[in-house]
């Protein structure tokens, strides 16, 4: 019995820290960016050489940089796809827009997990789409530092070109959540139910005679 509690504690030590360092990174530094590091990543930006790298509207871009507050957003993106993809470089035979955005949007979700930032809905069906959208998607990012990450990624700036080659037009709101959960308060919710199923765990097992704790 000694041996069981004893796994039992280990057991329940690994999912505490895991879901500890889950609730850590989901949440960020929460740090507005710095005028250095707004200068650092704009540089960076600027000096990639990929085509289309350098299709970021760096006025806004700085706008954006240089106002953070620290705190998580959401995009909420809106797409209308080319019937064939259309690359600045030329390549022909490369499929449909869409085939050429499902190619970006693998290289973005895992950039994205780097990040501990996610998808959080995507659809391609809307009621009322009188603009003619092909697909709507909202993305969680913990906060402006971790998206200029992404952006001045090499994988970001190749994956780049797919991304343009798909889209015939797209247009894209910057949200703060009201409701939305971030995963960080999944996670702390599993720690809490956690926590408290260990302690009636243990609190049963202190009742019962003759079990040794």
């Amino acid at each position: 019995m000694k041996a069981v509690f004893k796994l039992s504690n280990l057991l329940f030590v690994v999912c505490f820290t895991l879901l500890l360092v889950l609730v850590l990174a989901f949440s960020g530094s929460q740090q507005p960016l710095s005028e250095a590091e707004v200068e650092a990543y704009l540089g960076k930006i600027e000096q990639q050489s990929q085509v289309p790298g350098g299709r970021h509207d760096l006025k806004a871009l700085r706008h954006f940089l240089e106002n953070d507050d620290g705190l998580p957003f959401y995009t909420v993106n809106l797409y209308k796809f080319n019937e064939q993809a259309q690359y600045l470089d030329g390549r022909e035979n490369q499929g449909t827009g869409r085939q050429a955005y499902d190619r970006f949007s693998a290289v973005m979700v895992k950039l994205l997990a780097q990040q501990f930032s996610q998808p959080v809905f995507g659809s391609d069906w809307m009621a009322d789409n009188s603009n003619d959208w092909h697909r709507l998607v909202i993305v969680h990012y913990r906060s402006r530092r971790d998206i200029a990450e992404i952006f001045i990624s090499d994988a970001f700036a190749d994956a780049a070109s797919h991304k343009w080659a798909s889209i015939e037009k797209n247009e894209r709101l910057l949200v703060q959540g009201l409701h939305l959960p971030a995963l960080k308060w999944g996670a702390m919710t599993l720690l809490v139910l956690l926590t408290m199923a260990f302690i009636c765990l243990k609190r049963r097992a202190a009742n019962k005679p003759g079990k040794l704790l």
